[in-house]
Order: structure tokens, then sequence, then C-alpha cells
């Protein structure tokens, strides 16, 4: 392990080091064993999975994607930030124009754990009304940034409104893995069910999010080919309620 290590920090620097610890130890495999109050996967047996993509809408980066799932014809879920939604609101537009779906990620993208209960509510509601301003959606589903919460964070977001989600399959993009390790990571840990969060925007001055798209772009087909359908996170968190209720009638 240690030499892999010191390869990644070699060729790819820290945050590649980083990624690759946080992908091994993958605390949002366990999040259905923390709390039931977040939606982190379906627990079905049909082969469905939602794309999600965070920190958009990004100038350049947003609407390269919007082609890639237009020309493999598949819906994903956008966690929007609101500042950027308020800077680029035309592309939040062309993704409510597709099959796609509209989250909410905060104004600022700051660690919610740490505001104040009126700095959260401030957050989620601003960018509630720059999403329906820019789209006439009315978002219904929240992403934590960095996907970090506590019960005191969740309270206000489902006093807001909103059903929390984070997802099961996150193979670190951000950190520039490289895309042959992005797709690696998607393929491995994908299952029926899972909700892969992947990002097509960014909070640092410099944001590069072209291995996403190169590696999005071949992820699908490669799940497609295994039987994999795509829909959206809210129809996967439907799926997964009239799963729970079948197995709630037949115990």
């Amino acid at each position: 392990m240690w030499n892999k290590l010191l390869s990644l920090w070699e060729a790819r620097g820290w945050q590649a080091v980083l990624g690759h610890l946080s992908h091994t130890l993958a605390p949002e495999r366990l999040g259905p064993s923390l709390t039931e109050r977040i939606f982190w996967r379906a627990d079905v047996n049909e082969p469905v999975v939602a794309l999600s993509f965070d920190d958009g809408p990004h100038p350049t980066f947003t609407p390269r994607l919007l082609d890639i799932l237009e020309k493999h014809d598949v819906p994903a879920t956008f966690f929007l930030i609101g500042r950027y939604v308020r800077r680029h609101p035309d592309i939040a537009q062309r993704i409510a124009a597709g099959r796609h779906e509209i989250g909410n990620h905060t104004y600022h993208h700051r660690i919610m754990p740490l505001l104040p209960g009126k700095m959260l509510e401030h957050e989620i509601c601003t960018t509630h009304e720059l999403i329906r301003e820019a789209t006439g959606r009315e978002a219904q589903l929240l992403r934590p940034p960095m996907g970090l919460f506590t019960r005191r964070t969740v309270d206000v977001i489902e006093a807001c409104g909103y059903k929390t989600v984070v997802g099961d399959v996150y193979p670190r993009d951000p950190n520039l893995p490289g895309t042959e390790r992005i797709v690696s990571r998607v393929l491995r840990r994908t299952r029926p069910g899972s909700l892969i969060i992947l990002h097509d925007g960014g909070n640092t001055r410099s944001v590069d999010r072209s291995q996403t798209l190169t590696a999005v772009d071949r992820i699908i087909p490669e799940l497609k080919k295994r039987g994999f359908r795509f829909i959206t996170l809210s129809e996967l968190i439907e799926k997964d309620k009239m799963s729970e209720s079948i197995q709630s009638g037949s115990s």
C-alpha cells in the first residue's frame, strides 16, 4: 500500500493521495448503518442506478456534461450551488429543460455542521429561491457539502422541506486521480440501487473536471452493457420506498 501511495504522490501530488485514502476508507458505504434519515442508496434488486453531479453549474464543464448525457440518453441529478446559479442561470435552465433533476447544494458550499441555525437556513432557502427563479423547479433534495452533517443540520434541512441525500459510490474525482481510476472505482462499487457521486463544478479558482467528463463518457455505456438502467434520484428513492413497503408487507 505504501508503494502505491508513494507512486501516487510522485505522479499526482497530495490530492491524489488523500483521495486514495478516502476512497479506501469509503465512509459513505457505512451510511445506511448510521442513520435512516439520510438517503444513501436504494435497497433494490432491480439493476437501476442514479448519476448525480455536485458543485455546478459551471460555465465550461456543465454544458459539456449535458452534451454527454444527451448523447447517451440518460438522466442525472444536479446538486447546484446557489451563488453559481445566480451567475449562470442559463445553464441551470438548460439542466431543467432536459430529463434531469435539480437538487440543492447550499449557497456557499460551507461545512454545514459549523454554521449556526439561521445561517444554515439562509444557505438552503436562498439557493431554493434561486433555483426556482432560474428553472421554475421546486428542489426537494439536498446534499450537504462534502457529505458532512450532524443531527442538528439534518433537523434544519428537514425543517426547510428537504430530504438529505449522500450516496454510496464516490470515486473522489475532485482529487484528480486520473480518468482510469475514476472509471474503475465507479464500476467496481456500483450495484443495483447505487447513487453515484461525481462533480461538474468546484469551489477553487482553477476547476478542471475533464477527467470526470471523460470518465462519464465511458462509465455510462459500460454500466448499460452490464444491464444497468439510469434513472433520476427521485425515481430511485421511490423504488426504495416500494421495496421497503413490499418487505414490510411480507414480514
